[in-house]
């Protein structure tokens, strides 16, 4: 089945989605955009002529029935939410950016109600995409490590004064750091260690003073089977983002992934001539699997996502269920 799409929002996110359709055009055709800001939607129509614009998506799903079945969410954070719902019950399958919502009840209602009305719903969850985490997965699956004894998520980025002076500077509307910055990278964390108990949590404020949430987060949690765990985020950085890592110490040696998107293995260590061997077969099926391309940001996997959602291999909303989770726990021992 063709999806023909509306993407409602027309940001900074929008070229990924553009990309993805160009990419996978037998199974998808752009057909509208929407945003209520009519400079930012001429820009998208200019570049986009075949769409037809709206700045009221009520008005795009009621006027777009029958020529369009798929609605992409690319709103500000707080909108996702309710917009799913109203798409899902107007008829439309559903993606929605992160976060779907802030809460776990929403991501249950909406899964819930995406089943009722038999209609698809998914997350983009696109960082489980990165050959890093396969490799991580195969690293995992082989017992390469060991028994593992502590996980460590590190996020040092940069964001520079002033980019908090639209919605994401509001509690509100953009949520707090974890759900704006974090959200794919502590979902890799869970996927593979599952939701830990946290043992507490203190924020901070070092460089963005006016806003009403934390830039700089730590975090100590342990995950099942007595791992210990820290983990560190951090908007604050100078002069640019540093890294985003996960790094793993087991019983049998030790997994860096990092760059700045967890785009790369940075380090690996295995304590056994016969694990190292086994690690590097492990190494060259990634190198050997990742696609040309020049993409150099955050969201590489847009087109990956697009591909899989058309053999009906998407991620559910469900899904996005356990990272709003282990978010919610951070906040909660907040002190």
């Amino acid at each position: 089945m063709k999806r023909y799409v509306g993407i409602i929002g027309c940001g900074h996110i929008l070229p990924r989605h553009i990309e993805s359709i160009n990419t996978n055009s037998e199974d998808y055709e752009l057909v509208a955009l929407c945003d209520p800001n009519e400079e930012s939607l001429n820009k998208a129509l200019e570049e986009n002529p075949s769409a037809v614009g709206f700045t009221d998506y009520i008005d795009m799903l009621s006027k777009m029935k029958g020529k369009m079945n798929f609605v992409v969410i690319a709103s500000p954070n707080h909108l996702h939410y309710d917009m799913a719902v109203k798409c899902l019950e107007e008829g439309y399958d559903v993606l929605i950016e992160k976060p779907i919502a802030f809460e776990v009840d929403k991501l249950e209602k909406l899964q819930k109600l995406a089943d009722e009305l038999k209609r698809e719903a998914y997350g983009v969850l696109q960082v489980r995409y990165n050959p890093t985490v396969k490799v991580l997965d195969e690293v995992l699956k082989r017992n390469l490590l060991g028994d593992i004894r502590c996980v460590s998520f590190i996020q040092r980025w940069q964001r520079p004064i002033g980019y908090f002076s639209s919605w994401r500077g509001s509690l509100k509307e953009g949520g707090r750091t974890l759900y704006e910055y974090s959200i794919h990278y502590l979902d890799i964390v869970q996927k593979f260690f599952g939701v830990p108990e946290v043992k507490s949590t203190h924020t901070f404020n070092h460089k963005h003073m006016d806003i009403p949430f934390e830039d700089t987060l730590y975090s100590i949690v342990k995950y099942g089977d007595n791992i210990s765990g820290s983990i560190e985020v951090n908007i604050s950085a100078e002069p640019s983002n540093l890294e985003c890592s996960i790094s793993i110490m087991g019983s049998k040696g030790f997994l860096k992934i990092g760059g700045n998107a967890v785009n790369e293995v940075e380090r690996a260590s295995f304590e056994t001539e016969e694990l190292q061997k086994e690690w590097e077969e492990i190494e060259k099926l990634m190198h050997e699997s990742i696609a040309p391309s020049t993409y150099t940001g955050s969201s590489p996997n847009h087109p990956v996502l697009y591909a899989e959602i058309a053999k009906g291999k998407g991620f559910e909303v469900k899904e996005s269920i356990p990272v709003i989770k282990f978010i919610q726990s951070i906040y909660s021992k907040e002190s």
